[in-house]
C-alpha cells in the first residue's frame, strides 16, 4: 500500500515594523512553528525526512512550477546515443533536440533547472543533517533520519559530479551571501565522498524486510545505501569497492528480478513496491488538492512528453492512458533498434521496450476491432482499416520504424483523471545493481562465477536470443545497453567508457515516419510503413565534441553570479 508523504516544513517570521504601534503588530501567527520550537523531537526529525522525500520527489523525478520539464530526466537519457528527441516536427521543443544533438550551450533550460533543482532537493537533506546530526542524534530515530538524508544528499551530489565533474560539495545550508567554489578535488574524489557518505550511514539505516516489502522502497534503506556507494565507486574507477559494495546488495536476498513477463510492470503502477524496486518516489494521488497541484508534483510532463504523437493517429490505441494529445518527444534510434532486435528478437523486454510499426498497427488495441456486429476483424481486415495508423500525412516526426513503448502511460497509471500518472518513478532497479556488480567482476575477477550468472539472470528473464558464455565488459556494455533504456544510464556509460562513436552523429539524418495508406497521392490499400531522412542539422553545428560533452556545462545563471565556479572545458568557447 502507498504511504502519503506529506511535506512539513518550519519557517520564522521576521518582525515587521511600521509608524503604529509595535505591540498591536505582535500578532501570534497560527499554525506554524517557530524555529526555536522545531528540530528537537523524534516526531521533528521526521517530518523533517519526510519533507526530504518530498523534495526530492518534486525536484528530481516530477514536474515542479516553473520549471515546467522533469529536467532530470530529460538531462540524462538525451544525450544518449540510443533515442531521438522527436517532437511535433523540427524546431518544436528545440531546447530538448539541442541537448540530444549536442547543439546546447550553458543556457539550456533543462541543463539549468535540472542543475538547480538537484540542489534545491539537496537543501532539504542539509536542513536534517545541520539540525539533527552529529550530538543532536541522541536517539535511534534521529539517527535513523540524519542516515536517510545522507544517503539522498549522496545520490544527488553523486548525479551532479557525474554530470558536472566537480561541482561544488554543499553538505549544510549555506547563507544567501555563499558563493560555493567547485569541489577542490577531482570528479573521482567527490564520487568517493558520495560512497562513503553512504557506507557510514548504513548502521543506522534500516534494512527491507524481504521482497515482499513495498514501504522499504520509498525511504533510503541500507540496499540503497550499498548501491549509492556501488556505483559511485564503479564511476571513481574503484571496481574493488564497487564490487564490496554492490554484492551486500545481492546477499541480502531482499530484492529479485521479476519474471521476464512481468518486465513491463518495472515502469507502471502495478509495479509500485515490486521485489524489483530499490528507490522510487512515492507518487499518491492527494484529494486534498487541485488537479493542478496533483500535476505539479507528478510526472505528468514526462509521460506528456514521451507519450506517441497522438494527434498524428487516426485513432488512440487502448495501451495509451493519456487522455490529452502526447508530444512525442521520445524517438528510437534506428542503430539501436536494429541492434535491439538482433540481441532480443520477439523477447519480454524487446516488446516492453520498444516495438514494430506492425506491432503497433496490429497487436496493440483500439476501438475499431470489433466491428458494430460485434466480430473481431481479422488481420486483412485491420491491414484496411482506416481507424488505425499514422493518419497525418505529415507523418511522426524523430521516428524510425520502431516506436518506443516502455515509458507510455497506461490507463491504470492515470486511473481517475488521464492527464498524469499516479506510478511511482524509479530511481533505482536490482537490474542496474546485477549489471554493475557484473562490470565489476569483468574488470577485477569472478572467481566464484557470480558476476556471469547474474548477467546470465538479466539475459534469461528478458528472454533474450544472446545469452552470454563468458564475463567480459563488452558483454555487461552490450546487455545494459538494452536492459536499461531510457532509464538515465547510457550517456553516462557511454563517457566512463569512451564509447562516443554514436554520439558523434546525433542529429544526422532524423527520421520520420509515414504510413503510404494515408498518403495524400497514391496511398495503398493497406498499410505500410515507411520511412524518411532529412538533414535539418545540415548547416549548425552539432554532433558529441571530444572534450567537452563529456560533461554539463555550469549554468550561465550560476557563473554569472558566481565568480568562484570555474567552467569545463570546452564551454567558454561555446
Amino acid at each position: 500500500m502507498k504511504r502519503i508523504l506529506l511535506p512539513v516544513l518550519a519557517c520564522a517570521l521576521g518582525l515587521i515594523s511600521a509608524s503604529c504601534s509595535q505591540d498591536r503588530l505582535n500578532i501570534p501567527q497560527k499554525g506554524v512553528i517557530p524555529m526555536e520550537s522545531f528540530y528537537k523531537t523524534d516526531e521533528d526529525a521526521v517530518s523533517a525526512i519526510t519533507s526530504v522525500y518530498h523534495g526530492f520527489a518534486t525536484n528530481v523525478s516530477s514536474y515542479k512550477k516553473g520549471n515546467i520539464y522533469n529536467s532530470w530526466i530529460f538531462a540524462f537519457n538525451l544525450p544518449g546515443d540510443d533515442i531521438y528527441a522527436a517532437c511535433k516536427e523540427y524546431g518544436n521543443n528545440d531546447f530538448q533536440a539541442e541537448v540530444n544533438e549536442f547543439r546546447f550551450d550553458s543556457s539550456n533550460e533543462i541543463i539549468s533547472n535540472c542543475y538547480a533543482l538537484l540542489y534545491l532537493a539537496n537543501y532539504y537533506c542539509n536542513l536534517v543533517t545541520d539540525n539533527f546530526g552529529g550530538e543532536k542524534a541522541d536517539t535511534p530515530t534521529k539517527k535513523r533520519c540524519v542516515a536517510e538524508a545522507r544517503v539522498i544528499r549522496a545520490w544527488i551530489h553523486m548525479t551532479l559530479a557525474i554530470g558536472w565533474g566537480t561541482p561544488p560539495l554543499v553538505d549544510h545550508v549555506l547563507l544567501g551571501s555563499d558563493k560555493p567554489s567547485n569541489y577542490p578535488g577531482t570528479q573521482a574524489d567527490l564520487l568517493r565522498w558520495c560512497a562513503n557518505e553512504c557506507l557510514e550511514s548504513v548502521p543506522d539505516l534500516v534494512e527491507r524486510e524481504s521482497t515482499a516489502d513495498k514501504d522499504a522502497t520509498i525511504i533510503a534503506t541500507k540496499g540503497l545505501a550499498w548501491t549509492v556507494a556501488g556505483k559511485s565507486l564503479l564511476f571513481a574507477g574503484d571496481y574493488e569497492g564497487a564490487k564490496s559494495a554492490l554484492r551486500k546488495v545481492i546477499d541480502s536476498k531482499k530484492y529479485a528480478l521479476v519474471p521476464g513477463e512481468r518486465f513491463s510492470e518495472n515502469f507502471h503502477i502495478e509495479g509500485d513496491g515490486n521485489e524489483e524496486k530499490i528507490f522510487e518516489t512515492n507518487l499518491i494521488r492527494n484529494t486534498n488538492t487541485s488537479e493542478w497541484d496533483q500535476m505539479a508534483y507528478s510526472t505528468w510532463q514526462h509521460i506528456m512528453m514521451w507519450c506517441w504523437r497522438t494527434d498524428r493517429l487516426a485513432s488512440v490505441p487502448g495501451e495509451v492512458g493519456v487522455g490529452a494529445n502526447g508530444w512525442g518527444g521520445l524517438g528510437v534510434r534506428e542503430d539501436f533498434a536494429e541492434e535491439f532486435i538482433e540481441n532480443d528478437g520477439d523477447s519480454y523486454r524487446r516488446k516492453a521496450s520498444i516495438i514494430s510499426y506492425d506491432e503497433f498497427l496490429y497487436e496493440l488495441s483500439y476501438a475499431s476491432d470489433v466491428d458494430a456486429g460485434g466480430n473481431t476483424l481479422t488481420l486483412e481486415q485491420k491491414q484496411r482499416d482506416p481507424n488505425r495508423g499514422i493518419k497525418d500525412i505529415r507523418g511522426l516526426y524523430g521516428n524510425g520504424y520502431y516506436l518506443a513503448y516502455k515509458r507510455i502511460a497506461s490507463p491504470a497509471d492515470v486511473a481517475g483523471h488521464s492527464t498524469w500518472s499516479e506510478a511511482n518513478f524509479p530511481i533505482f532497479r536490482y537490474a542496474e545493481v546485477l549489471l554493475m556488480y557484473a562490470e565489476c567482476c569483468a574488470m577485477t575477477s569472478d572467481a566464484d562465477g557470480m558476476g556471469l550468472k547474474v548477467l546470465n539472470d538479466i539475459q534469461r528473464r528478458a528472454g533474450a536470443k544472446h545469452i552470454s558464455t563468458e564475463l567480459t565488459l563488452d558483454e555487461v556494455k552490450r546487455e545494459k545497453k538494452f536492459e536499461m533504456w531510457t532509464e538515465g544510464c547510457r550517456w553516462a556509460d557511454c563517457v566512463r567508457w569512451g564509447d562516443i562513436d554514436g554520439m558523434l552523429t546525433a542529429g544526422d539524418n532524423i527520421p520520420t515516419l509515414y504510413d503510404h495508406f494515408f498518403d495524400a497521392e497514391n496511398p495503398t490499400e493497406v498499410h505500410e510503413g515507411y520511412v524518411k531522412h532529412y538533414d535539418y542539422n545540415a548547416d549548425k553545428p552539432h554532433g558529441f565534441i571530444k572534450g567537452k560533452h563529456e560533461l554539463f556545462p555550469f549554468p550561465d545563471n550560476v557563473t554569472s553570479i558566481n565568480p568562484n565556479i570555474v567552467q569545463n572545458p570546452g564551454w567558454n568557447e561555446q
